[in-house]
This record gives C-alpha cells, structure tokens and sequence, in this order.
C-alpha cells in the first residue's frame, strides 16, 4: 500500500513539477537591473540612472542611480546583452537564469551520487533542494534580486562539485572570487574550503600553496570590489546599502542600523519559527476562506517550506567534515542575522540561500552515512513540502 502510494505520489510530483518549470518561463519579467547595468558597462558606465524602470531599490548618490549588487551577474550578462543589442532586442534575465536553475540540478545530483546515493535518490535530493524550499520562488522569477541569488547558489554548488571530484583549489578560489562579486555573505563560505586544507593530511609546504592558490582570486576579486566601490561613492567599503531608497518598514529597520544586534530576533524568527498566516473571510472574525492560509512574504519559516530538515535534529556530527561545514554555516549565517534586511518580498528566508547549500550537504552526507538509501518516509516528506509549497505560492492573496 505505501509502495503504490509513493509512486502515485511520484507521478504527480513529476506531473506537476513539469507544468510549474514551464509555468516559470513565462512569469513576471520586471526588475531586470542587471541586464541594465550590463547595458551601462558597454557603454562605460557604472550607474544606471538612464533606465527609470531599473531604480527600485537603487541607490542615489551625488546626483546619479546606482545599483547596490555586486557586478558578477551584470558582468556575465554582458556578452548576451551585447549580442541581443544587435538583434534590437533586450536580454532578459531569465533567458540566462534557466539555464543556470538546470545546472543547478545537474550538480546537486552529481554531488549526491559522490556521496553514494543511487541514481534515483539522487534525483530526489536535487528535486527537494530545487523544489522543495525557498529556491522553488526563486524559479518564478528573475527579478533582480533573484537572479543574484541563482547565480550564487550555482556558483556554490559548483564550488562543492569541484571539492568531490578534482578538488583544484584555483578553480574554487576563482568561483569564490565570482561569489565575492555577486554576494559578500555567500564568500564566507570559503572557510569550509580554508579549514579542509588547513587539518589536511598534507605536507606544512603544500597547505600554504593550496592556500595561495584558494585566497588569491578572492583577494584579487576584493581589489576589484574596492575599485568598483570607490569609484562609485569614493569609499571603498560602501556598496551603497547606506544610500539605498526604501521606504516603510525596511527604511525604519535601516536607521536602527545596517549591521546591529537588534536585526538578530527578527531574522532568527522568519528563518526558524514564521507560519503560514490565516486567510480571514472579513478581516475581524475568525472565519476563513479560501486558501484558508497564506505564506507571510516577509518570510517564513524553513521547516515549514522545507520540513525534512527537521532530520537534523536526529544526525550525530563527530566527524570533521561536519564541523568545517556547521562552522562555515555559522559563518555565513552571522553577518546575514545581523544585517537590518529581512528580505521581503519573498517565499520563505531567501537570504538563508548563502548558507543553505553547506546544510543541505550536512544532511545528505550524514544521512548517507548514518541511515543508507532514502527512506519511503523521507520521499514522501519531500513530495508533500513541494505540493504544500506550490499550494502556498500559486493562491497567494
């Protein structure tokens, strides 16, 4: 009976996923700023004050329109742009951002059939990280803010991909530099890179060469952000989230600081403990109507959008590997709980992204190691967060 449910189960995931992925290609097309700020590149430009549809959430100073992210994902849309510039068509984020959400899939099950998962299993773990968590928004849309973070998880994964295959640490150095330049708080995740050749087996003389050849795109990429940061507010530590437009709750977040303290409650409450929100039938009672529940866009909690990783409470974590990668979570983590922006505008804790790829690998390997092949309970949990999540996104009020 659980066997002929699973697979019913299956069928539909696989149906619904299908005509969702498609649904994707044709939603929402707006807030296309990096592919403004790759059209100012090849006119020699930083800013992007000549695009008035491109300044929400964009940065003013000394008279021009600037835009606060990093420029790896305008830089690699550049070449498209210019292409398309010949054609008299625009580039749109997402002719790129689709492409990368494959590769993404690609390399999470390369990475699980390392680990030992058979082929299918393998699926499972892409399909759950893709489609059963906040990424699965992520999909929806490639607004600008989106894209960035397609870009980094891929970049992440990618990173990951080449540490359990030819482990060349120029070749992670090199993507780090790229994460560097699309978001700061997903290139703390050098540590884990740092930490395994530090407590290698290797010799005094080869630890100091893989760390040469690991840190020195980063600090190449950091001189870059630095010239790119002067240039535009004549202070190199600035990107220009001190400048930012805002308004509301997120400009009133800002002026208890940029970094504060304060920020952290409120970050650890959308990323662990955010419900879904009743759906009332006139605004006062209690009654309901249909969705009946509604995800907060403010965000919401990551086991209500992704529940099998409550079996993280259930793993030992005695080995090493593990504590490099909790280490590199926390990390990442600290500078994102401390930052005033919750990130609205979203389903479930994006900003989590930087550092989720390095839990999710927590959870496969150790699961791997400590209970074999997927579990029917485990699939069966990842087809439901999928179904719940699509159910949230698809009759948002």
């Amino acid at each position: 009976m659980k066997k002929v449910l699973i697979t019913t189960l299956e069928t539909f995931f696989l149906i619904t996923l299908f005509f969702f992925t498609i649904s994707a290609l044709f939603i929402d097309w707006g807030e296309q700023q990096f592919s403004f700020l790759a059209q100012s590149f090849l006119h020699g430009s930083l800013d992007i004050s000549q695009f008035p549809t491109a300044l929400n959430d964009a940065v003013f100073f000394a008279g021009k329109y600037y835009w606060p992210l990093g420029p790896f994902p305008a830089l690699i849309l550049t070449p498209f742009v210019f292409i398309f510039n010949f054609l008299n068509s625009f580039f749109y984020q997402k002719y790129l951002q689709i492409p990368l959400i494959f590769g993404i899939i690609y390399l999470i099950y390369v990475i699980s059939k390392k680990i030992g998962y058979k082929a299918k299993d393998a699926l499972y773990l892409a399909a759950s990280f893709v489609f059963a968590s906040p990424f699965l928004a992520i999909i929806l849309y490639s607004w600008s803010w989106q894209f960035a973070i397609v870009v980094s998880v891929f970049l992440i994964f990618l990173a990951i991909y080449e540490h359990f295959t030819k482990k060349r640490y120029v070749i992670i150095g090199i993507i780090y530099a790229c994460l560097l330049l699309t978001r700061v708080t997903a290139s703390f995740g050098i540590v884990f890179f740092i930490l395994d050749v530090i407590f290698s087996k290797s010799t005094s003389k080869q630890k100091v060469l893989s760390l040469v050849k690991l840190l020195t795109p980063l600090f190449i990429a950091l001189v870059l952000l630095f010239i790119y940061n002067y240039t535009r507010f004549g202070n190199i530590f600035e990107q220009g989230y001190s400048y930012q437009i805002l308004r509301g709750g997120v400009l009133k977040a800002r002026e208890y600081g940029l970094f504060s303290l304060i920020h952290v409650p409120g970050n650890l409450y959308y990323f662990l403990l955010a419900t879904p929100a009743p759906v009332l039938l006139d605004g006062v009672s209690r009654v309901l109507k249909f969705p009946y529940i509604a995800y907060d866009p403010w965000g919401m909690s990551i086991f209500f959008t992704s529940p099998y990783f409550l079996y993280l409470f259930f793993m030992k974590y005695r080995d090493l590997t593990s504590k490099f990668l909790w280490i590199t979570v926390v990390a990442i983590a600290l500078p994102i709980f401390l930052y005033y922006g919750v990130g609205p505008r979203q389903f479930g804790y994006r900003y989590s992204l930087d550092f989720l790829p390095f839990i999710f690998l927590i959870l496969i390997k150790n699961y791997k190691i400590q209970k074999g092949n997927l579990h029917p309970g485990f699939k069966l949990l990842i087809i439901v967060a999928y179904l719940f999540d699509l159910y949230l996104l698809m009759t948002h009020v």
